[in-house]
């Protein structure tokens, strides 16, 4: 797979995890909570994507060492996470939260150049920049009013977690593994993890009807089947800094499926938003194509 089209796998994962909010917000509403959400979209996505594995013949053994870099990819990077995110909506409005998580695209990139000796083009720097304004007038505009020292430390850590999550995909070690053997053991350990945090503190609740059942198993289909393989193969073959850059599309879909579907308002905050989201993905796909096509002439 070339790097353009890396990018556009990419690009189309961010596209269909901004899907997301839409299938939880209907699955809350029929009885879901954030845990049973999260526990029931990883018990449905194993199960489809083991099928589709038994059925496409694919070897899903992996080494121990694999096994545990999974492991800790599903507890802190998918788990902890979700659940730190989840409380920091205890603390700050909802928009303000998720702009403090989309740090990750920051430490991703500091990360990169620091671990993997990436050298960054000061054009990347400047579409971070521009991505990170971007995400704020899209979903954190005018909620700055209220700001709890918890609320923040909880949505930044959130966003360090997933940091991590992107970092070591990309790693050596997961680049071999395929991406839906990759996602099948992550949706897997979810499984038994949310379980067993969710009778930890008593959010088991089974309460729920058909409709919010529907949501769950799209949102499966959705985020993990599609939108997690999709970023898997992205990242097999385009760096993590660019990678997290073009996934701040992700809120550009939330919103229009928050306005189309939803029917809520939109703002010129959100235009500018988008404006400025897009301005920042089409700067690191020129970026990365000036490098595809450095390496061309090289050869």
């Amino acid at each position: 797979m070339s790097k353009n089209q890396g990018i556009l796998i990419t690009v189309f994962s961010a596209f269909i995890f901004g899907f997301i909010p839409f299938f939880a917000k209907t699955a809350y509403a029929n009885g879901f909570n954030p845990f049973t959400f999260s526990l029931y979209r990883s018990l449905f996505a194993c199960i489809e994507i083991f099928i589709f594995i038994k059925i496409k013949n694919i070897d899903y053994k992996i080494t121990k060492k694999q096994t545990k870099i999974l492991f800790k990819l599903s507890l802190f990077g998918y788990s902890l996470l979700l659940i730190l995110l989840f409380m920091s909506y205890n603390y700050l409005a909802t928009g303000l939260a998720m702009t403090l998580h989309f740090i990750y695209p920051v430490v991703v990139m500091i990360a990169s150049i620091v671990i993997y000796n990436e050298k960054v083009d000061w054009r990347k720097i400047v579409s971070l920049v521009i991505a990170f304004l971007g995400i704020y007038f899209l979903v954190g505009f005018g909620s700055f009013e209220n700001i709890s020292i918890i609320g923040v430390t909880l949505a930044l850590v959130s966003g360090f977690l997933y940091a991590y999550f992107i970092l070591v995909v990309a790693g050596e070690d997961m680049k071999v593994v395929n991406p839906f053997v990759i996602v099948f053991y992550i949706s897997l350990f979810n499984t038994y993890i949310i379980v067993a945090e969710s009778l930890l503190i008593g959010k088991l609740n089974l309460s729920y009807n058909y409709m919010g059942l529907i949501s769950v198993i799209a949102g499966a289909t959705l985020s993990n089947f599609i939108g997690m393989v999709a970023l898997q193969i992205g990242l097999k073959v385009i760096n993590p800094s660019t990678a997290t850059i073009l996934s701040t599309l992700e809120p550009i879909t939330s919103m229009l499926v928050g306005v189309i579907v939803l029917n809520e308002i939109l703002c010129w905050y959100h235009i500018v938003g988008t404006i400025f989201i897009i301005i920042s993905v089409i700067i690191v796909a020129l970026v990365e194509k000036n490098v595809v096509n450095k390496g061309k002439r090289a050869i």
